[in-house]
């Protein structure tokens, strides 16, 4: 397989997830499109790799190759196909490695509510925003949220009835009673607490204020019962977000 089949293998993966990114490439400058490919890939990749194996003999080594790989950027020596696609630009890469590592050895977390949940996240999505700011430009203290509520809704549907529970924090589980079965009022309930975490003001920078606009869209769909699908209120969501920073 050549390089470009390997990256397109792992870019196709993450815009078969998430189509809404497909659509953006076409409002953004023709600099960022390949990083933003790579990048939304990248976040997948670390997402499932910190959160979605449950097996710790199998995560612990994954996690340790993925900080490895990171750290590796900074010299240029990528070996994965994603971060060889954006080894190049300096984006301080490594700063990601040992919250990774932290929030991998905690899994599956467990947290009483939501806020306690948020903060157990922040290391982690505080290096990711830093990074993503780094590649995109500007960046803000809503950056890492928006992140957040995007690592946590990647593990929906499915994971409400995985190992992890999907992260749905104690105080939705006990008032469900659904340690055993998972509920759609639970699914809704942990849904309507993401769309109020999410923040209401902009991110710090067109790619990630797509993503927010994107990440509000797919969970109002979710809430009412529909699978997310493009549509042409997304286009308007990746068109506003790219005007706002121009």
């Amino acid at each position: 397989m050549s390089a470009s089949d390997a990256l397109q293998s792992f870019t196709g993966k993450y815009q078969a997830q998430w189509p809404e990114l497909s659509l953006l490439q076409g409002f953004l400058p023709e600099r960022c499109r390949p990083l933003a490919s790579a990048w939304g890939a990248l976040l997948c990749e670390l997402q499932d790799c910190a959160f979605a194996i449950e097996q710790e003999a199998v995560r612990t080594p994954k996690s340790l190759w993925w900080a490895d790989e990171l750290q590796r950027m900074a010299s240029r020596q990528a070996r994965h196909p994603l971060t060889i696609a954006l080894q190049d630009e300096d984006a301080g890469y490594d700063r990601i490695a040992g919250p990774l590592l932290a929030v991998s050895a905690k899994v599956p977390l467990r947290a009483g509510n939501t806020e306690a949940l948020h903060r157990q996240l922040l290391p982690l999505t505080a290096a990711l925003a830093g990074t993503e700011a780094a590649l995109f430009g500007g960046g803000n203290g809503h950056d890492s949220t928006v992140i957040a509520v995007q690592l946590l809704l990647m593990r929906l549907p499915g994971g409400l009835q995985a190992f992890d529970r999907a992260m749905v924090p104690m105080h939705l589980l006990a008032r469900h009673q659904a340690m055993e079965a998972p509920t759609q009022k639970l699914s809704d309930d942990w849904l309507g607490e993401l769309r109020a975490l999410l923040p209401e003001q902009t991110a710090g920078n067109a790619y990630r204020e797509a993503q927010r606009r994107f990440i509000r869209r797919r969970l109002s769909a979710m809430q009412s019962g529909k699978q997310p699908r493009l549509t042409p209120a997304y286009a308007w969501d990746a068109w506003r977000a790219v005007r706002r920073f121009r």
